[in-house]
């Protein structure tokens, strides 16, 4: 899988759009710890030993919370993962909030598992390529196929169908605060 440039989904505002590459996982699984019987993300489904990812990109950031249109009681958090000494990780050192990889509210690792928040769905940017022939013959990844799909079911790169919801009160915190505009080469808040 080839990373690709995160485009403007979530939060306008998000530090990471149109800066830096990577792929996108959904981190959370069911009450039973299995991957939820349904996918908004289309009918093929990817699964990865979470060591396996968190080994190639061990540093963690916080980069965005939002809600998606019109789902104001469905919230998100993108962790993104980087490789140390990248490009990526050079941006979101400077750019991000680091999280610790074995202490904070969304992915985190404990005892030997890795474990996930079920209060907010965490939407995880890898921003690394990865090889996941090679992850299937190593038997730390599998393919799903002809998995249901519950919403939209597909992806919508480009961001139109994944943007925030403006007017939310528990993520919206530029609620009445007016965007940057460039009048005369000059930034006006």
């Amino acid at each position: 899988m080839k990373t690709y440039l995160k485009d403007a989904s979530g939060d306008r505002r998000s530090p990471i759009n149109g800066e830096i590459c990577g792929l996108f996982f959904f981190a959370n699984v069911n009450r039973s710890g299995e991957p939820f019987p349904y996918s908004p993300f289309g009918d093929t489904r990817v699964l990865m030993q979470a060591d396996e990812v968190l080994s190639l990109t061990p540093n963690m950031f916080f980069a965005d919370f939002h809600c998606m249109q019109n789902k104001q009681d469905i919230h998100h958090v993108t962790v993104v993962l980087t490789k140390s000494g990248s490009s990526a990780d050079q941006f979101c050192n400077r750019c991000l909030p680091r999280l610790d990889v074995n202490s904070n509210p969304f992915l985190y690792k404990e005892d030997g598992c890795v474990w996930v928040s079920s209060a907010v769905f965490v939407d995880v940017f890898v921003t690394e390529d990865l090889n996941v022939q090679s992850m299937i013959e190593r038997e730390i990844a599998e393919m799903e196929y002809n998995v249901p799909t519950r919403g939209l079911g597909t992806t919508s790169q480009g961001g139109k169908m994944g943007e925030k919801t403006n007017g939310c009160g528990q993520c919206d915190i530029f609620s009445g605060r007016v965007l940057a505009v460039n009048s005369d080469d000059y930034e006006v808040y």
